[in-house]
C-alpha cells in the first residue's frame, strides 16, 4: 500500500479555528472515503499541546515549531500555513512560521496558505513573482507588505507551481477540496463534497463576492428585487431608466440608492451580475464563448470582453485557461 501523503499544518494561539479544521476535515474525509489513510494529519504550534484559537475552542498541537527540523520537513508533502487575528500578526513578528516556510522552500512539494495565512508564505519570499490570493480584508495590505506578490483580490484559491493559496475562511476547504481533486481525481473529491453537504467544489476563479450576495447585504428592498430580477433575467434590457421603472422612482433617486447601499451605479452593478454569471458558465460548463457572452447578458463577446478587462484584467478565454480545472490531473498515492 502506498505511504500516506504527508500534511503539516502550522496552527498557533489566537489564530481562526475554520482555518485550520475545515481544510483538514476535507482530508480527513478522503481517508473515510477510501477506507484507507491516504492523508497523514499533524499540526505543529509553537508549544506541542493544547492552545486556543480566537474563539476560545482549543485545539491540540502534535508536534512544536522547534521540532520541525529541516530533516523532518523534507519528509511532508503538504506544509499549509493559517491565519486569523490576532494570532497570525503575532505569530509574523515572532517568524518562527515563516522560518519553517523558508526552509520549505524546495523541500516541500506542496506549500499553501489559507487566508491571511499567507503573509508567512509573502515573508518567506515563497510568493514572489506569484499570484496569489488571500482574505478580501487583507488584499491591500499583502500589496504593501510584500509588492512582489502579485495579489488577486477576488479569486477564492489560486495555484502557481506548486504554491496554494486561499480566500478567507470557508475558502481553505475549497482549497483543500482542489488539492484532493487534483491528488486523488474529481470523483473522490464530488463525494466529500456532498459528504459534507457543500452546495458545490467552487473554481478557484469564482469571485470572493457576487454581486447578488452584495445586494441582499443591503438594507433597501428595491435594490434587493432589482437584483433578483437582474440575475433571474441577465438578457434582459437593464439600462437604468428600466431599473428606476422597475424600482418606482426616478434616474436620479436610483443612482443614489445605489451609490449610498452598494457605492456602485446601477449599470456597473448590472455588469458585475453578468459577469458573475459568466465566469461560472466559464468554469462550470464546456459551452463556447460567444454563447456564454449571450446567455449572460452582454449580448457580444466583445461586451464581455471589454467587462472582463475592467473587473480583471484577462479576456473570458484567458480566465478560463487559467482556472478551469478538467478533473484529470491527478496522482496516485
Amino acid at each position: 500500500m502506498p505511504a500516506p501523503h504527508r500534511i503539516l499544518l502550522l496552527a498557533f494561539p489566537n489564530g481562526q479555528l475554520l482555518d485550520i479544521a475545515g481544510p483538514l476535515q476535507m482530508f480527513a474525509a478522503a481517508n473515510d472515503e477510501l477506507s484507507r489513510q491516504v492523508y497523514r494529519i499533524e499540526i505543529a504550534a509553537p508549544q506541542a499541546g493544547s492552545f486556543a484559537t480566537s474563539s476560545g475552542v482549543r485545539l491540540v498541537a502534535d508536534v512544536s515549531f522547534a521540532q520541525i527540523t529541516s530533516k523532518r520537513l523534507a519528509r511532508i508533502n503538504t506544509l499549509i500555513t493559517v491565519g486569523g487575528e490576532p494570532g497570525m500578526r503575532e505569530e509574523l513578528v515572532r517568524g518562527n512560521a515563516t522560518d519553517i516556510v523558508a526552509r520549505a522552500i524546495g523541500r516541500v512539494p506542496r506549500i499553501a496558505s489559507v487566508c491571511s495565512g499567507t503573509f508567512f508564505l509573502a515573508a518567506a519570499g515563497a510568493l514572489d513573482g506569484r499570484r496569489a490570493a488571500t482574505h478580501w480584508s487583507e488584499v491591500e495590505a499583502l500589496k504593501l507588505f510584500r509588492p512582489a506578490v502579485l495579489v488577486d483580490g477576488d479569486a477564492i484559491h489560486i495555484e502557481d507551481r506548486g504554491v496554494w493559496t486561499s480566500a478567507g475562511v470557508t475558502a481553505g476547504m475549497d482549497l483543500a477540496l482542489a488539492m484532493v481533486e487534483a491528488d486523488l481525481g474529481r470523483k473522490v473529491a464530488l463525494a466529500i463534497a456532498r459528504r459534507h453537504v457543500l452546495f458545490r467544489i467552487r473554481p478557484g476563479g469564482q469571485s470572493q463576492f457576487s454581486a447578488e450576495l452584495v445586494a441582499q447585504s443591503t438594507d433597501n428592498p428595491k435594490i434587493k428585487k432589482l437584483a433578483e430580477k437582474v440575475t433571474a433575467q441577465p438578457r434582459a434590457d437593464w439600462r437604468t431608466d428600466i431599473l428606476a421603472a422597475e424600482a418606482g422612482v426616478s434616474r436620479r433617486s436610483l443612482s443614489r440608492l445605489f451609490r449610498m447601499g452598494l457605492d456602485v451605479s446601477p449599470a456597473d452593478f448590472v455588469e458585475r451580475v453578468r459577469t458573475d454569471l459568466a465566469r461560472r458558465r466559464l468554469l462550470e460548463t464546456d459551452d463556447n464563448v460567444e454563447a456564454i457572452a449571450v446567455t449572460c447578458g452582454f449580448g457580444s463577446l466583445r461586451r464581455m470582453d471589454r467587462a472582463f478587462a475592467r473587473s480583471m484584467s484577462a479576456s473570458p478565454t484567458e480566465f478560463r485557461s487559467r482556472f478551469k480545472t478538467n478533473g484529470a490531473k491527478h496522482v496516485a498515492f
